[in-house]
């Protein structure tokens, strides 16, 4: 088994880099136990969700993916996850996304310390000009860290998921992280 090591690292967290060729070679060559310790899946639901991501992938749009998974130090567990997707290289604009895992994990200022390298790395390693991220508009914990790193609010989308029965309305907001690219 590969053994990942931080990429970056902050005071309480490391973030594991996974690119879209590390995911591919994960999904291609490992178990399924194997896959579960990797990604720090609990059981088989966590998994799945996992596995449905992957098979669902980026590349036939011509898009990719960059995140970290967030690990505490002090436990070695995997918290969460973040980074970008639906990364259109030739157009240097991705979208932000974050989870964490539980909600014992939540209001702990753990995504705020997560955030501030992702997004420098966004900026430096991938040259990123534009970061976009859509945030559920009742959802004011992720609304207020967007506004603490400077996004903008742009629009709010409407019938952008539908989750059974209910749609959900999001704001779109966006960062120009390379200010000289405007």
């Amino acid at each position: 088994m590969k053994t990942f090591q931080p990429l970056l690292a902050t005071s309480r967290l490391h973030l594991i880099s996974f690119d879209q060729h590390t995911y591919d070679a994960i999904f291609s060559t490992a178990e399924k136990q194997e896959i579960m310790q990797i990604f720090g899946h609990q059981n088989d639901d966590e998994y799945e969700l996992e596995w449905s991501r992957y098979k669902g992938g980026f590349s036939t749009y011509n898009l990719t993916i960059q995140f970290f998974q967030i690990v505490e130090k002090s436990t070695a567990m995997v918290i969460g996850w973040a980074g970008y997707h639906s990364w259109a290289q030739q157009h240097y604009r991705a979208e932000l996304f974050y989870s964490l895992k539980a909600d014992q994990f939540k209001r702990q200022g753990y995504m705020s310390e997560a955030l501030e390298p992702i997004i420098a790395f966004g900026k430096n390693e991938m040259q990123l000009r534009r970061i976009e991220a859509f945030v559920a508009t009742d959802n004011i914990p992720s609304n207020r860290l967007m506004e603490k790193f400077g996004f903008q609010k742009e629009a709010t989308i409407k019938h952008r998921y539908q989750f059974g029965d209910e749609v959900d309305a999001d704001y779109l907001y966006s960062l120009f992280p390379n200010p000289d690219f405007q």
